[in-house]
């Protein structure tokens, strides 16, 4: 069994923490002491900051502050989890915030990457150059504190377009918005000004690839984006997959993605709208017409609308629809299987059976997304 490598600490008390930071960063660059691979944390009175690997700077670390602060330079085997982030930012911001900001800080935010997308919803409150101000010493802790953030942008709309993009504001660190961000064993190279992306629905994504696919089932991708589900269902099953975005630029990165990923089936990628499929004159729409073993239908806000698609591309003797959309909080899943219910009436199909049923996450006050996976079957058969 291979020993754990011990981690050395300076350990400092608290009251002394950011009077520490802020004269390593006036004296020196902190980079040169903090590893910020590895996080803060505390232990009753005392903060502990990891120190990077070289002997040589430790005693000049030493040597440099003995006189100015008490401190220890101790070692430790643990690394700190994600849960105690916030309480490593309360550590960094202690001196930089007024005590009633705190209260206002986000406790969550997405981590895409090197990139963490905040949303300051509480902020609304402060005037324009104060939340400015405390949005930006939040952005430079968050880098601090964590070991894969090096970018932070502020989330400034909800998701808007054809594109289903959203405005975000640069905060700090380095402003670069493309990165690769790994899930589930898969490497997904985006851009987040450009395209789409949620790490939110990572178990989502996880459940569908685990599946028991059929050998070569036809799987069609509605809404495919940079590819997190056909690239996950084409990893671990030997399917073959059509992936439809009409966003350029997600199209050009979902092929990008199909290359980074080694994969057992085959995704074919189209840049086009979906709807174009149902036309007379598309070839595309009538080689794939009522051929799919099964549809997925990631597009939330108006996945109920291209119904009528997902009925013109499923095989007529039934295939499973794994649908994705907001619904009312009061009863969500009942009124979300209730709408599929009637649109699939309205083009002649029915659920014949409802696998799976769920509220993914709350979306907002009034809306949860809710997942159905169903067994649908044509009327006309």
């Amino acid at each position: 069994m291979k020993p754990k490598e011990k981690t050395r600490y300076i350990k400092v008390k608290k009251r002394d923490a950011q009077k520490l930071l802020n004269f390593i960063k006036k004296k020196h660059n902190t980079e040169k002491f903090i590893d910020r691979g590895k996080q803060i944390f505390s232990e009753s009175d005392f903060v502990l900051f990891p120190l990077i690997e070289n002997e040589e700077i430790i005693k000049n670390l030493i040597g440099k502050y003995k006189n100015n602060f008490t401190f220890e330079i101790i070692s430790r085997t643990r690394h700190v989890s994600s849960k105690n982030i916030i309480q490593s930012l309360e550590i960094i911001l202690k001196d930089k915030l007024p005590q009633n900001i705190f209260d206002l800080l986000p406790k969550s935010y997405d981590i895409i990457g090197h990139i963490a997308i905040v949303e300051f919803d509480r902020f609304n409150i402060l005037s324009y150059k104060k939340s400015l101000k405390y949005k930006k010493e939040f952005a430079k802790a968050l880098i601090i504190a964590t070991n894969a953030i090096k970018t932070v942008y502020e989330k400034r709309s909800e998701i808007t377009g054809r594109f289903r993009l959203r405005q975000l504001k640069f905060l700090s660190g380095k402003d670069k918005s493309e990165t690769i961000h790994k899930e589930n064993h898969c490497l997904f190279k985006l851009d987040v000004k450009k395209t789409y992306f949620t790490p939110r629905l990572v178990f989502e994504r996880k459940r569908l690839s685990t599946y028991d696919l059929k050998e070569h089932e036809l799987i069609i991708d509605m809404f495919a984006g940079v590819g997190p589900f056909s690239i996950q269902l084409a990893k671990n099953n030997n399917v073959i997959i059509y992936a439809f975005d009409i966003n350029p630029y997600a199209y050009k990165y979902l092929k990008e993605n199909i290359e980074l990923n080694k994969l057992k089936g085959l995704i074919l990628p189209f840049n086009i709208d979906i709807k174009e499929l149902s036309k007379p004159t598309s070839d595309l729409g009538n080689i794939l017409k009522n051929k799919a073993n099964r549809i997925i239908m990631n597009l939330p806000e108006k996945s109920i609308e291209y119904v009528d698609i997902a009925c013109f591309l499923m095989k007529l003797s039934g295939g499973i629809l794994h649908i994705y959309h907001f619904s009312e909080k009061q009863k969500p899943i009942e009124n979300a299987i209730d709408k599929l219910s009637l649109y699939l009436k309205k083009n002649y199909w029915f659920i014949y059976k409802v696998i799976n049923s769920k509220v993914v996450k709350a979306y907002s006050p009034k809306t949860d997304l809710v997942v159905v996976d169903a067994l649908i079957k044509s009327i006309k058969k």
